[in-house]
């Protein structure tokens, strides 16, 4: 009689692929990148980097790995966002008209349903651009137009639904008031793969910018407090010195 060896192939753990984040100092606390087609979670307080970062995601992106990019803005005009990351050398406007990056200007929704035909012309847009990187700023601004959690809730659930069927992977800004400890309606902590916390401490010199990751699925990440450091080269995270 043969022997019961088996001739299955062994079973080896397949590593993600990672989506470099562009954002110096970032990449190596998780793992080389966001998992691919993953749904991160940006909150933090006013002033703290959030929008600079967003945007230097999409650009690392766009004009450095050849993918496309959408950033939809609920809160900030083009004209403003494209005249303030000029300051660090992010020329969205060359982008724009190549057609690699678009730019989607829509402020805060008045109504339910206006919201909702928002999401879904945001939504067609990514996808026919076939777009590898989204930045939604702010979830926080959508989710002021419902006087109910669970709409907010249902279409989170449909963001990240289509986001993931397209493998785009997608940067969700959530503004957290300054001294409040929760991270938006409480929900999005669960829905996301990953959460990345920007602070703003008041220290005996005057004003600290922190960052700390808090989840990330998948990842062996780095639990340990950064200081964020802005210069004219964008946003960079650095070893926290106490």
């Amino acid at each position: 009689m043969g022997n019961n060896v088996s001739t299955a192939p062994l079973l080896t753990k397949k590593l993600e692929d990672r989506v470099s984040t562009g954002i110096k100092g970032l990449d190596n606390l998780i793992e080389g990148g966001f998992p691919q087609g993953s749904f991160i979670l940006l909150a933090g307080s006013p002033g703290s980097g959030k929008t600079i970062a967003s945007a230097q995601y999409v650009y690392h992106g766009v004009a450095n790995l050849g993918e496309n990019g959408v950033y939809i803005s609920f809160g900030e005009r083009e004209r403003v966002f494209l005249k303030n990351m000029e300051r660090f050398g992010f020329d969205f406007k060359q982008l724009e008209s190549q057609g690699k990056f678009k730019f989607m200007d829509m402020m805060t929704p008045g109504s339910e349903a206006f919201s909702i035909d928002t999401l879904n012309i945001a939504l067609k847009e990514v996808q026919s651009m076939n777009a590898q990187r989204l930045v939604v700023d702010s979830f926080t601004a959508v989710s002021s137009a419902f006087n109910r959690n669970i709409d907010a809730r249902i279409i989170l659930h449909l963001l990240e639904k289509v986001m993931r069927d397209i493998g785009c992977t997608t940067l969700l800004v959530v503004e957290v008031p300054i001294g409040q400890s929760g991270l938006g309606h409480g929900f999005e902590e669960f829905v996301a793969d990953g959460i990345i916390l920007f602070e703003t401490i008041e220290v005996r010199s005057g004003i600290r910018k922190r960052a700390i990751i808090r989840k990330m699925r998948g990842t062996n990440h780095n639990s340990n407090y950064c200081d964020i450091i802005i210069s004219e080269q964008g946003l960079s995270l650095m070893p926290y010195v106490t």
